[in-house]
């Protein structure tokens, strides 16, 4: 009796570790794929065309919920650009009038009493800086005396006036923050949800796909696998050419 080629022991082996893994996890795994193809329960007498089935029903569901993340997370970043054109609005206003005040200070009294206030010559434009800056000129208004006589009268300005006035660009500016801080928050845990959504189809397309080519190539359809196959290129994300070909659409496997 001659010995198996390299070739076929090499083959054999490769069978061999295929046949052990499902006779060592055959019982293990039966009762998760069970739930997961037939989430209401088993069919009596499956039929193999109920499992095709199944495995197209698992691989749309996969489908629907990624694309259904993914416009949720789409409309969510939506939501998100008119608060932050507000945002933007509320920032220049303040620092408009940080920048009016610092002029008409300098102007009026001297470049020494608008330091004093605390009116740097560049007025930031990163919000929370700006908010920072403007908080202390507010209060610097509000406990500073206006002691040192204006160059010219007609130009005097309130102190408590102009803090008011700061007070209410403040607290808009804050609201309009605060509001984009929620957005931020919530397109990110859009965005989980979507990449939750994405690793899921990933793992269910692959196993779908290659289970597939596995039946095509039991049924001696070696051409329908070969248009399915889970490539490299499909593993990424990237479409094939026959994936983008236009073609008719495909009827729904019916059990």
């Amino acid at each position: 009796m001659t010995n198996s080629s390299k070739v076929i022991s090499d083959r054999a082996a490769i069978s061999r570790t295929v046949l052990n893994s499902l006779a060592e996890h055959a019982v293990e795994i039966a009762p998760v794929l069970e739930k997961t193809l037939f989430p209401e329960g088993t069919p009596p007498n499956l039929t193999v065309a109920q499992l095709v089935s199944a495995l197209q029903g698992l691989l749309e569901s996969a489908t629907e919920a990624m694309t259904a993340a993914d416009l949720a997370h789409t409309r969510e970043l939506a939501d998100d650009v008119a608060p932050r054109a507000l945002l933007d609005e509320r920032a220049g206003i303040l620092n408009a009038l940080l920048l009016s005040l610092r002029t008409t200070l300098a102007s009026t009294y001297g470049p020494a009493v608008a330091a004093a206030y605390g009116i740097p010559t560049q007025i930031p434009e990163e919000v929370e800086t700006l908010l920072h800056v403007a908080v202390m000129v507010e209060r610097r208004l509000r406990t500073r005396p206006l002691d040192e006589p204006p160059k010219i009268k007609s130009l005097a300005i309130a102190p408590q006036a102009v803090a008011e006035d700061l007070g209410m660009a403040i607290a808009s500016l804050r609201s309009s923050l605060s509001v984009v801080d929620r957005e931020r928050r919530e397109a990110q845990v859009s965005q989980s949800a979507k990449n939750l959504a994405m690793s899921r189809w990933l793992a269910i397309y692959q196993g779908v796909a290659t289970t597939a080519c596995g039946l095509y190539a039991l049924a001696g359809k070696a051409e329908l696998a070969d248009g399915i196959r889970p490539t490299a290129r499909r593993l990424s994300g990237l479409p094939e050419e026959e994936d983008t070909a236009p073609s008719t659409e495909r009827p729904h496997i019916h059990g």
